[in-house]
């Protein structure tokens, strides 16, 4: 049996990108397969700001005949080219399509070409994502690339009504483009009604942020140059209105009644539009239940259910990788 392993930064700072790491690991090891979450910088290190049960990978030493190793795309320039020189199989999952292009000075481009151009797979979280790789890299043959989704976790489909009637409150998240969500919560706060609050959510842990989000009515989303943004997703689901930006990649979900994209740097027009909503929604012209049908769609989109049947696909492809390629160099290990 092959072994799948997801290299992950070492990072406990809440982000959707590692938990969606976790989850894939954890959810393909319940389908039967043996995979792993690899933190190499860290072995011993394990996220612990959300609950999971992912099996942890505590050694650096690779099997090219059974090891198939997905790489952040933000590491493709570290562990790429190491993987191509010992003859290891791997996927760059691109989460974000914008991470795709050198980063830093002294990476060239021509070393992202021959990772992604040398990949047996290249994972994509989004249609924006999937662009942004086709765009960089136009050669890559299109039949490598493979769409890959995450789910919603259970804790932010549990609305608690009463909780998010009283009081009424405007939830947010300042870790993106910060100096737009100051400038945008400042004049909020000048023209709220005054039953109304705004509460930051910020450095959470996952239950944390389920529950305030379940006592929020209006997210605002700060998202910029981002594949597939989850916490906009998690906000609608808990019931919320999101108003701002989409960050591109959340085009696809992004659909009214449930979203109203606000420009990028427009910030009347993003101050306009949370006050008309707190307008609408307290003239009850606005409710949960005009919310609700897209709630119910956005839930079966990015269900446990529907992520588990695409990684049973993601499978299949890891499988044909190693009957269409030859077996690699002895055992090898990361550095």
């Amino acid at each position: 049996m092959q072994r799948i392993i997801y290299l992950c930064p070492a990072d406990n700072v809440p982000t959707g990108g590692i938990k969606v790491i976790y989850r894939h690991a954890e959810l393909l090891a319940s389908l039967g397969a043996e995979a792993y979450v690899l933190h190499p910088f860290d072995l011993d290190f394990s996220c612990t700001w959300f609950s999971h049960s992912a099996p942890l990978l505590r050694s650096l030493s690779l099997d090219p005949d059974r090891d198939f190793v997905i790489i952040p795309e933000i590491w493709a320039a570290t562990f790429g080219p190491q993987c191509l020189d010992q003859r290891v199989r791997y996927a760059v999952f691109v989460q974000n399509g914008y991470f795709t292009d050198p980063v830093l000075p002294d990476q060239p481009a021509s070393l992202f070409d021959r990772v992604y151009q040398g990949a047996d797979l290249v994972l994509s979280i989004s249609e924006d994502s999937g662009r942004m790789v086709a765009l960089n890299y136009p050669r890559l043959d299109p039949t490598r690339l493979v769409r890959v989704q995450y789910s919603i976790g259970q804790r932010f489909l549990s609305r608690d009504t009463a909780e998010a009637e009283s009081p009424p409150c405007i939830t947010f998240m300042p870790r993106k483009m910060g100096g737009h969500a100051v400038r945008v919560v400042f004049a909020l706060r000048q023209h709220l009604p005054p039953h109304w609050q705004i509460k930051v959510i910020h450095n959470m842990d996952e239950a944390t942020v389920a529950t305030m989000l379940a006592g929020s009515r209006i997210f605002l989303a700060f998202s910029e140059f981002e594949g597939l943004p989850l916490p906009p997703l998690e906000a609608a689901v808990a019931g919320n209105l999101v108003i701002g930006y989409t960050g591109q990649g959340a085009g696809e979900y992004w659909h009214a009644p449930n979203f109203q994209e606000v420009h990028q740097g427009d910030i009347h027009g993003f101050v306009m539009a949370a006050c008309r909503a707190v307008a609408e929604m307290d003239a009850l012209r606005l409710t949960q239940a005009e919310l609700a049908p897209g709630i119910e769609c956005l839930a079966e989109r990015f269900s446990p259910a529907a992520e588990a049947a695409n990684l049973q696909v993601l499978l299949g492809r890891i499988g044909l990788c190693f009957t269409r390629i030859p077996a690699g160099a002895p055992v090898a290990e990361l550095v």
